[in-house]
C-alpha cells in the first residue's frame, strides 16, 4: 500500500494523491521537526505490514525494486536493505531507508536517520542496485534546516552524522568563522573517524578560510583533507583551484595531476561531481599553457571539450592554445 503523511501542502497534492489511490492522512507537526513528523507516518503503517519502503514525493521508485526487495529480504531475519540512491546532480551512494515495520523510529530533527530501538538487533541485506532515485526542486526551501541541525547537535551532542552537517550547512550561509569552529568540534568528536567525511570537514574549513581572504590558512586546511583521504579527487582539486587563483602554474600542475591519477569514484555522499567532469582537465590545461607545455595543454584542453562541449571559455581555450 502507498501511505502519504500531508503535513501541510498548499497545492492539490491531497487531492491527485487520492486520484491515484494513496491513501493520504493530514497532520499536523507543530512545532516542526522532520524525525517527529516521519514517526507519525510511520505510526500510520498497519502493524501487519513486513517492509517499510520511506520515500519523499520527490523520490521515486526505479523499476524492478519491490523484486530486488524480496529477493534479499528474509521475513523474521533482515531487518534493514542497504541499496544505492541517486540523490541527483551526479551523486550516488548507499542509503538505508527501507527497513522493518517494527523496531525503528526515526531520529534527529533534520537529515533524520531510522534508528533501531534497544531491543532490535540489526541484520542487513545488501543490493547493488539503484533502487530509487531523487529529483530535487531547487526552489524549495531549505530555511528550517540550520536551526533543526543546531537542535539536532544540541540533543546529541556527541553524533558525528548531524555536527558535520550544521558545520556544513553553516557555511551555505555564509557564517564563515561559525562554520570553521564547528567544522573543528566535529574533527574532535571521538567518533568522527570516516576518512571522505573528515576530508569533507577540512574542505569546508579551506572554503570559509578562503572566502575570508585567509589564503594561507585555505591552503592548509585543502592539505589536511588530502591527507585524509588522498585517494579522493576532491582535495586535490580545491588544492589546484586555490593555486590557479593564485597563478601558482608548478603547483596547479602537480594537483591537477594527482587529482587525475585517481580513477575510482567513490560512491559517497561527499563526493563533489565537479571534480568528474572537466574541472582537473581544464585547470591542468591552463598550467601546462602557461608553463610553455603546449602540447600537454591542448591535450587536456580538449578533453575538458568533451566533458562539457556546450561551455564556450573552454572552447574558447582550446582555440587559443590550438592557434597560439
Amino acid at each position: 500500500m502507498i501511505i502519504i503523511a500531508d503535513t501541510g501542502s498548499t497545492d492539490d497534492t491531497v487531492k491527485l494523491a487520492r486520484e491515484c489511490g494513496a491513501i493520504v492522512h493530514e497532520i499536523c507537526i507543530s512545532p516542526w521537526r522532520f524525525d517527529h513528523a516521519r514517526n507519525a507516518a510511520l505510526a500510520l503503517v498497519p502493524p501487519d505490514i513486513d517492509v517499510v519502503v520511506c520515500n519523499d514525493l520527490d523520490e521515486v521508485l526505479e523499476p524492478g525494486w519491490r523484486e530486488e526487495i524480496e529477493r534479499l529480504w528474509k521475513l523474521g531475519e533482515t531487518t534493514r536493505l542497504k541499496y544505492y540512491f541517486d540523490w541527483g546532480h551526479g551523486i550516488r551512494f548507499q542509503y538505508e531507508k527501507i527497513f522493518a515495520r517494527h523496531g525503528y523510529h526515526w531520529h534527529h530533527p533534520c537529515h533524520e536517520y531510522p534508528r533501531p530501538d534497544g531491543r532490535t538487533n540489526e541484520v542487513y541485506a545488501f543490493s547493488e542496485k539503484l533502487l530509487v532515485s531523487h529529483y530535487p526542486d531547487p526552489t524549495k526551501s531549505r530555511g528550517s534546516y540550520l536551526d533543526l541541525l543546531k537542535l539536532s547537535v544540541e540533543e546529541d551532542p556527541h553524533c558525528p552524522r548531524n555536527a558535520f552537517y550544521y558545520a556544513r550547512e553553516l557555511s551555505f550561509y555564509g557564517k564563515w568563522q561559525e562554520s570553521i569552529k564547528a567544522c573543528e568540534r566535529y574533527l574532535n568528536l571521538p567518533n568522527a573517524n570516516w576518512d571522505n567525511e573528515r576530508c569533507y570537514a577540512y574542505r569546508v574549513i579551506g572554503k570559509c578560510q578562503e572566502e575570508m581572504g585567509n589564503q594561507r590558512e585555505a591552503e592548509k586546511a585543502f592539505m589536511q583533507a588530502a591527507a585524509e583521504a588522498p585517494n579522493t579527487r576532491e582535495p586535490w582539486c580545491a588544492l589546484a583551484m586555490l593555486m590557479y587563483r593564485q597563478s601558482r602554474w608548478p603547483e596547479c600542475l602537480a594537483f591537477s595531476k594527482r587529482a587525475l591519477s585517481i580513477t575510482n569514484r567513490d560512491l559517497v555522499y561527499t563526493a563533489d561531481p565537479e571534480v568528474w567532469g572537466h574541472q582537473p582537465h581544464d585547470l591542468l590545461a591552463i598550467a601546462a599553457w602557461n608553463l610553455g607545455l603546449k602540447e600537454l595543454a591542448c591535450e587536456q584542453a580538449r578533453i575538458a571539450v568533451d566533458k562539457t562541449p556546450g561551455d564556450p571559455r573552454l572552447v574558447s581555450n582550446l582555440k587559443l592554445m590550438e592557434m597560439t
